[in-house]
């Protein structure tokens, strides 16, 4: 498929430096940015090692698709999550990396794994968008949308449902345009952000449960790795 000059394809490990950029730069200055990391320079730094982490974990148990184009590469990423019945397993020693990468801001990446983790309907067997994320000079060309209706596109042949937490009103309408429904908003600590968890059902009467395989979620563990945007 093709967007705009860019075409949608499954990423590769050979992908895994350009689509943590991409995270780091699309979300530098996102809706929980300054409430994660108060200062820019620091916050690049500790994002970029971060998404580096989660684009690791999505490679291993998920599948991340990505807008490419020829001149410039990648462009836009989207990280879903098969859920079955439990989160998606961490990467190997998660919590200390975790510890060295963001240091004194641990807490609050902490707090936001906790909540995420906390408020998932994991009874449900879904499709989980992670991070939907475009390069800030190729926003507003329709990649993000594009990305969206790619994998849609396969959890309604599959009769997959689909679930993903907005962070802002703006975040909201958009997904609502997709067929996304809002559930119940919470906060990421009393006074913290707050982030709005949406669900679109299913497009099937009957969903088909994927088969198992590599990507599927088969290993609890305490604490789900954060999306901050």
């Amino acid at each position: 498929m093709t967007v705009s000059n860019a075409t949608i394809r499954s990423a590769v490990r050979d992908d895994a430096i350009a689509i943590a950029d991409v995270l780091t730069t699309a979300f530098l200055y996102g809706d929980l940015a300054t409430w994660l990391i108060p200062h820019p320079d620091t916050r690049a730094r500790v994002y970029r090692p971060y998404f580096a982490l989660l684009t690791e974990q999505a490679l291993d148990h998920g599948q991340i698709d990505i807008t490419y184009d020829p001149d410039v590469g990648v462009t836009a990423v989207a990280l879903w999550y098969p859920i079955a019945d439990r989160p998606v397993p961490a990467p190997d020693g998660y919590q200390t990396r975790l510890a060295q990468i963001t240091g004194e801001y641990l807490h609050r990446f902490t707090a936001l794994d906790q909540a995420t983790h906390r408020h998932h309907p994991y009874t449900d067997w879904h499709h989980y968008l992670g991070h939907l994320a475009v390069r800030p000079d190729f926003q507003r060309r329709g990649l993000g949308g594009g990305l969206l209706r790619h994998h849609h596109r396969e959890l309604d042949r599959t009769g997959t449902a689909a679930y993903l937490e907005a962070t802002g009103s703006d975040n909201s309408r958009l997904y609502a345009q997709f067929g996304y429904q809002p559930c119940a908003t919470y906060h990421v600590t009393p006074a913290g952000p707050a982030l709005f968890p949406m669900w679109r059902p299913a497009r099937l009467a009957t969903p088909q449960r994927h088969k198992a395989g590599r990507s599927e979620a088969t290993t609890p563990f305490a604490q789900q790795p954060s999306r901050p945007t």
